[in-house]
């Protein structure tokens, strides 16, 4: 089958062919059909904590192609949406249903082969069923649409609360749309792309300001009269901590969505003064990509005005590398 796989640093992936999966006891292996390049692929292709030949590519949706011996529930066919990590299958939480919450499991595209390739190989604990009137275009961006949600949750956000949101990549876009979904009084956006901005207005924001030419807190304070009750940081760089303490009012909530894997820095006092809540997110848990599905899949919120491509796999090196450099383009999607 085909695949695009990590080479090394700096390096352009590389189409290349690899041996098709095989679907071992207790196995299932899916046929990718949508699959989309996430900003921790490129923060993982940057820093080198992958081995060369590695496959990326977690947020992705598939059909069943295979059942290993052992396998119930699933059919050959089965549309699913594929939650990126293997469970052990043998473990408590694997055996008693919990299979998200495995203890030993693996993360798909990084640890284990990802979704950057014809097919990818798993167990069905990770995989849920597709509602219908879900496209496997809209189930591609569950996985985001989770991170998302449960930086909301993390945020303990409450109807007619204010908020600011720190830059308007994929993250950032889907919590401003999960943020006006929960009911928030006021959203404005923080983002220097021009067109990312225009995209934060359709996604539900009332404002989207350039943070260089004028302040997203004072914007917010022209509509409402005060600060924000809660700050996002979606954009995951050093200084973006420093600067969205700043941001909050008195017993404010931070909450830090953005992946930053280098060193950083804040000032305690700035935060200790105002008591402002710091708090980081990065999980998901079954009910939030249950709710996720669901509403996409009635219309209750929607992704598409963030797909800005859509790209085979062959072009995928190139749609890569675009992406590691500021532009307009947000969520690209790989398709086969």
């Amino acid at each position: 089958m085909k695949a695009c796989v990590f080479k090394a640093p700096g390096a352009p992936l590389e189409v290349t062919e690899v041996p098709d999966p095989k679907a071992g006891p207790g196995e299932v292996v899916v046929r990718v059909k949508d699959c989309g390049i996430c900003g921790s692929d490129l923060h993982a292709a940057q820093w080198s904590v992958l081995p060369a030949g590695t496959v990326m590519g977690h947020e992705f949706s598939a059909v069943v192609d295979e059942l290993g011996p052992g396998v119930t529930g699933l059919q050959v066919g089965d549309p699913v949406m594929v939650v990126p990590m293997i469970p052990c299958g043998e473990c408590d939480f694997c055996r008693t249903g919990q299979a998200l919450l495995c203890s030993h499991r693996t993360g798909i595209g990084f640890e284990a082969p990802g979704a950057y390739a014809e097919k990818v190989r798993t167990r069905p604990g990770a995989l849920l069923k597709m509602p219908p009137g879900l496209s496997h275009r809209a189930a591609a961006t569950v996985e985001p649409c989770v991170v998302g949600l449960h930086g909301l949750h993390r945020a303990l956000l409450q109807v007619g609360e204010t908020c600011v949101v720190m830059g308007a990549g994929p993250i950032g876009l889907i919590t401003t749309m999960w943020a006006r979904f929960a009911g928030a009084r006021a959203v404005v956006v923080s983002e220097m792309a021009e067109g990312r901005r225009a995209m934060a207005l359709k996604m539900g924001a009332d404002a989207a300001v350039n943070p260089r030419e004028h302040s997203p807190v004072k914007e917010l304070v022209k509509m409402t009269g005060e600060g924000p009750d809660v700050v996002f940081e979606c954009i995951g760089v050093p200084g973006t901590i420093d600067e969205a303490i700043r941001y909050a009012r008195k017993g404010g909530r931070v909450v830090v969505i953005g992946a930053c894997g280098e060193p950083d820095k804040f000032t305690p006092i700035r935060a200790l003064q105002r008591e402002v809540d710091v708090r980081f997110s990065n999980g998901a848990e079954l009910r939030e990509f249950q709710t996720a599905m669901a509403l996409l899949a009635c219309g209750r919120i929607s992704t598409e005005p963030m797909i800005t491509h859509t790209v085979g796999i062959d072009e995928l090196p190139r749609a890569f590398a675009a992406l590691s450099h500021p532009n307009d383009q947000c969520k690209v999607m790989l398709e086969f």
